[in-house]
């Protein structure tokens, strides 16, 4: 009952940050999951959190030139949620991360901004050209925080990737 309770705290918190967001975001891998074991999976893991690790610096530049770098208010906020680790069984899936970001200026996402995208995802060695980039529709954020927060329910609690989100300080108040 404790867990759940927790998992629960955490949806809530989640979708208060995803509510900040203007947009969605998912990045496939070329980790499969289907039949590895838990040591195999865990080193997956690893690789693809390091993978969005180099990665964020890069969408931070992206998304704001060197904004981010002067000035807090400038940071973007972005949420981090990595799935697939609990299905080992379809041979389709692999590790893919579901993102809401925003806290930028939207005419950044110009014609190059997913070619460049892209071109970043697939050098950090385990990244796909499978990008998809959504608005979030205005009311309808609270979906997308529960939707990258289901796997919690299904007992990977660690879906969301804490590392690599970031909260810009004036975001974090209400």
């Amino acid at each position: 009952m404790q867990k759940h309770k927790i998992i629960e705290a955490q949806q809530q918190f989640i979708q208060k940050l995803v509510g900040k967001c203007t947009h969605a975001l998912t990045l496939q891998t070329n980790l499969s999951t289907h039949n590895i074991n838990v040591q195999k999976l865990e080193q997956n893991i690893s690789l693809a959190k390091g993978a969005m690790t180099a990665l964020k610096p890069k969408f931070n530049r992206l998304l704001t030139g060197n904004g981010h770098r002067r000035k807090n208010h400038h940071i973007p906020i972005i949420v981090v949620s990595l799935e697939g680790t609990l299905n080992t069984y379809d041979r389709n899936k692999t590790l893919h991360f579901h993102i809401a970001f925003g806290n930028f200026d939207n005419t950044r996402l110009d014609d190059e901004f997913l070619e460049k995208l892209k071109s970043h995802w697939i050098g950090t060695g385990v990244g796909t050209e499978d990008i998809k980039l959504d608005p979030l529709i205005i009311g309808r954020e609270q979906g997308w925080g529960s939707y990258i927060t289901k796997e919690a329910y299904k007992g990977n609690e660690q879906c969301i990737d804490l590392t690599n989100t970031q909260v810009p300080n004036h975001l974090l108040v209400d």
